[in-house]
């Protein structure tokens, strides 16, 4: 994952008092069960054991030491926001379906993508936002405004779409490369 500085996403545990414990409290340090117990908690930087076997979810390295607190790594200011996909270098005339919707949903930070616990859904791939739609990849890369997001042009109202309606009606006969 490409990520920035210490952002990257890490196992969080959370601080539990010895009655909360899932493993009990603290055996005393000369017996056979402080052994196993002390491999399951490891010290905080705020001095207090935290049990390996109570995950909070992944946390932002940076942002949760910045804040001195959890903070998902959902929640995290300079994670990436959305897969990017490859566009090929020269994009032909032809039909190519993709996913459209509103910016948070492409950018994958619409609700859908996050838990009620601020955790990012694990192995969610589209919201229930988008749709597809059939685009023209040559005509939508032409239209393009690099001061703002492309135009995006359907392939029903592509030139080079001789089977579209209007073509069609025409009499277009021309090669759709």
């Amino acid at each position: 994952m490409n990520t920035t500085d210490g952002h990257r996403p890490e196992p969080w545990f959370w601080e539990c008092e010895p009655s909360e414990c899932p493993n009990g409290p603290e055996p005393d340090d000369t017996t056979d069960e402080w052994d196993a117990w002390s491999n399951r908690h490891v010290w905080s930087p705020q001095d207090a054991r935290v049990c390996l076997d109570t995950p909070a979810g992944d946390a932002c390295a940076e942002c949760s030491e910045d804040h001195g607190e959890f903070v998902p790594w959902s929640a995290c200011r300079i994670r990436p926001r959305r897969k990017d996909k490859p566009m090929p270098e020269r994009p032909a005339h032809q039909p190519e379906t993709v996913q459209v919707g509103g910016l948070a949903c492409v950018e994958r930070e619409c609700d859908d993508y996050v838990t009620d616990d601020g955790n990012e859904v694990p192995n969610l791939d589209t919201c229930t936002h988008l749709r597809e739609m059939e685009i023209c990849p040559a005509c939508t890369a032409a239209n393009g405004r690099p001061e703002d997001l492309p135009s995006v042009v359907a392939w029903t109202d592509c030139p080079h779409n001789t089977t579209a309606p209007a073509a069609v009606a025409a009499g277009a006969t021309q090669d759709p490369a």
